[in-house]
């Protein structure tokens, strides 16, 4: 709702394209699409071809998720430091790959292409923990398949604010954009679009 609103503004006509984080992320750089939605301040480090909009879009918690009733409340990266846990996460997350690989053994960390994947994995125990961005995990454990699980938020890592990226043929676009997202901002309309994705999917944000 916020990127449609932001481009209708802006009198430019805009198509949606879901791809698996990874594969956003090149086809992006490549300039097969002509942006991201929101990625972390230092994105474009990774990849060079793409520009940030100099507006803050969200905050949001890369958490660690498990089914497992013995895992205790977890804390920070460093809470997992010296364990056993069989870790898991989402390919294209270059920040948290790198995070997790200084504190879990190479042989207990793996990475996955789709949401639904890690969590069908911490449900059949193959893995101890799944991590990625809290808000959309919270989101499908609402969903049929997921709300009877024993899925529960083990702990937050790390929270990052996210901002949107365009490639850099549109460099020109990225002042528009931040200036449409600020003013916004100020009427409150993305705090309303916030409160009605949380209403439908039964979100508590904490």
């Amino acid at each position: 709702m916020i990127y449609t609103e932001v481009f209708k503004r802006l009198g430019i006509k805009v198509e949606f394209r879901n791809y698996p984080s990874k594969r956003a992320s090149i086809e992006a750089n490549d300039g097969n699409v002509d942006g991201e939605f929101a990625r972390p301040y230092k994105y474009a480090d990774e990849y060079p071809n793409l520009i940030r909009v100099e507006e803050i879009l969200d905050s949001v918690n890369m958490s660690a998720f498990t089914a497992q009733d013995s895992i205790p409340p977890l804390k920070g990266w460093d809470s997992l430091k010296g364990t056993d846990y069989k870790v898991e996460y989402r390919r294209g997350f270059m920040t948290t790959a790198s995070n997790l690989s200084k504190v879990v053994r190479r042989e207990n960390l793996s990475d996955i292409t789709e949401l639904v994947q890690g969590l069908k994995k911490l449900v059949s125990g193959r893995t101890d923990l799944f991590v990625d961005e809290e808000l959309s995990i919270l989101t499908l454990l609402q969903t049929p398949e997921f709300k009877d699980s024993k899925i529960r938020l083990a702990g937050i890592m790390e929270p990052f604010l996210t901002y949107p990226y365009v490639h850099k043929r549109h460099t020109s676009l990225a002042p528009q954009m931040a200036e449409v997202i600020k003013a916004m901002k100020t009427e409150g309309l993305i705090e309303q679009y916030r409160m009605a994705v949380d209403k439908e999917f039964g979100v508590v944000r904490k």
